[in-house]
């Protein structure tokens, strides 16, 4: 069965680079929605695509139908494949610079990759939506139901991924899913302190 590489959403083209995630958000909707997202299926077969076939998916979605952004951003956490993202991010700026490249996040690459990843990601990607939820380390554990590795220093990385991309990025925003119990305002100002921008999303069915 062929795989969903790349798909599209309003001007946007996303890139649906694994299925591997450090957490089990509970209001993620790929188990609401089974893996498919507004027709799209983005069930990976376990078996991870090289970056020549990002980049002819991307060059022949180009050819069909122009599009101003490029989103990595899948059901999976694109931080697990950082040296194919940063290989694809930076064949986009290099022969389509006037396209955006931005990468959406739960903030854990730090954690992954056990050092600062915020410098592979410069020449690259022009921004990072970074998804932070909650103010509060023990509501952002019940949240975002992480794996055991990142469970004790899993609210501190992101909170460091977030200082460290700020300062090398053109554009670092934080974001949280409105929900009952959150205080969301706490997330705009941890954003603000730093220099980040924020924005409130929606909680999807």
């Amino acid at each position: 069965m062929e795989q969903t590489l790349t798909y599209r959403y309003q001007d946007g083209l996303y890139l649906n680079l694994t299925n591997r995630c450090p957490t089990a958000c509970k209001f993620c909707i790929k188990f609401t929605w089974e893996m498919n997202y507004r027709g799209y299926d983005l069930k990976l077969n376990g078996k991870e695509t090289p970056v020549s076939e990002f980049i002819e998916s991307f060059e022949k979605e180009k050819k069909i139908k122009p599009f101003s952004e490029v989103v990595f951003c899948g059901y999976g956490e694109s931080t697990y494949r950082l040296q194919e993202m940063v290989q694809i991010a930076k064949y986009i700026k290099n022969n389509h610079p006037s396209i955006k490249v931005r990468l959406n996040t739960i903030g854990l690459g730090n954690l992954i990759w056990g050092r600062n990843i915020a410098p592979d990601l410069q020449g690259g990607l022009d921004a990072v939506s970074i998804s932070l939820n909650t103010a509060d380390p023990s509501q952002w554990v019940e949240i975002h139901q992480p794996a055991k590795p990142y469970r004790e220093k899993g609210f501190e990385s992101v909170l460091e991924f977030i200082r460290c991309c700020v300062p090398l990025l053109p554009e670092t925003t934080v974001t949280a899913i409105e929900q009952p119990g959150v205080d969301v305002s706490r997330c705009r100002d941890i954003a603000l302190k730093v220099g980040a921008h924020f924005r409130s999303r929606p909680w999807l069915e």
